[in-house]
């Protein structure tokens, strides 16, 4: 495995009136959702550059592998470009990660967002090119609208080189699992795709990082199996803390299982002593937070709140 990063490139701020690139490294663009998401940022007055490739389609994914780096590799290497927002998730970034030049874009960071397959991506960047990035809102997403407290969360994290503070705080959603305190940069994402990542050279290291999980539309099994992978592989062993989402539409099964999704995370993450709170609204759910990957954060478990410390733009 490659030496983990330790100090992450802030990436230039979105300033007023600047250019965001839209591109689809995952799944084929099919709702209205991405229109109207579109017709948002244009309201807030910016410019948008889409992917030459962003409406293709070849079965479930959007358009050819190389045709889907070369639109992330253009827009991301592009100086009249601030930021590179992803259409939606789904499936296929893992198809196209090798087929980028990440040698090129490594010494000019972009901000750059998405979630759930973009995972794999945040992991990519992190390990090839030392970028913060942000797990949150796609153009899909803000299609759909997010809550004013999330929006005005998503704009001032991009926009301000000002710490976040506060942006978890204790809510009846949020659930205290392990008291104490603990201080790390923000690392995680979709708990299939980092699992995923295990053995691939975007493997993720939380080593002395708050890490975060959540998913989507899984069986109780599933999620079992997937943390019982990512304990089995020794990258928790050293992780700093944990902020779990949840996973939202968890599947059905034939019999109703004894153990339920709290009963998981005590078991496989309790084992390690560190702080834990479950129920955080990022990833898969309405109107999710925005995080930024890489950023210092400061996790109080028995208050229930998370803060971030650290700037995450220039």
């Amino acid at each position: 495995m490659e030496t983990a990063i330790t100090t992450f490139q802030r990436p230039p701020r979105l300033r007023p009136g600047g250019t965001i690139g839209v591109t689809a490294p995952s799944s084929a663009v099919r709702s209205d959702a991405f229109g109207r998401g579109l017709d948002y940022l244009r309201a807030r007055g910016f410019r948008v550059v889409l992917g030459d490739h962003v409406y293709d389609r070849s079965d479930y994914l959007a358009g050819l592998d190389p045709d889907r780096a070369g639109d992330l590799q253009a827009l991301l290497g592009r100086s009249d470009v601030d930021a590179v927002i992803c259409a939606r998730g789904g499936y296929g970034a893992c198809r196209m990660v090798d087929l980028m030049d990440w040698d090129r874009l490594r010494e000019q960071p972009k901000i750059f967002i998405g979630y759930s397959d973009i995972t794999t991506l945040h992991l990519a960047i992190e390990r090839q090119c030392g970028w913060m990035t942000f797990h949150g809102p796609m153009v899909t997403t803000l299609g759909d609208g997010l809550r004013p407290t999330e929006e005005d969360l998503f704009w001032r994290m991009i926009m301000h080189p000002e710490p976040a503070g506060r942006i978890i705080g204790p809510t009846d959603e949020l659930e205290r699992l392990m008291d104490g305190t603990a201080e790390g940069e923000l690392a995680g994402g979709c708990l299939t795709l980092l699992c995923a990542a295990l053995g691939t050279k975007e493997a993720p290291d939380f080593g002395g990082r708050i890490v975060l999980l959540e998913d989507t539309d899984e069986p109780l099994y599933r999620v079992d199996r997937y943390l019982a992978q990512l304990v089995r592989s020794g990258c928790l062993d050293d992780a700093a803390g944990f902020v779990v989402g949840t996973v939202s539409n968890l599947m059905d099964q034939p019999e109703k299982p004894m153990r339920t999704l709290r009963d998981l995370w005590m078991e496989y993450l309790g084992r390690f002593g560190r702080p834990m709170i479950s129920g955080a609204r990022f990833g898969h759910v309405d109107s999710p937070m925005t995080l930024p990957l890489g950023c210092t954060a400061r996790l109080n478990a028995g208050a229930g709140t998370l803060e971030v410390i650290g700037p995450a733009v220039l």
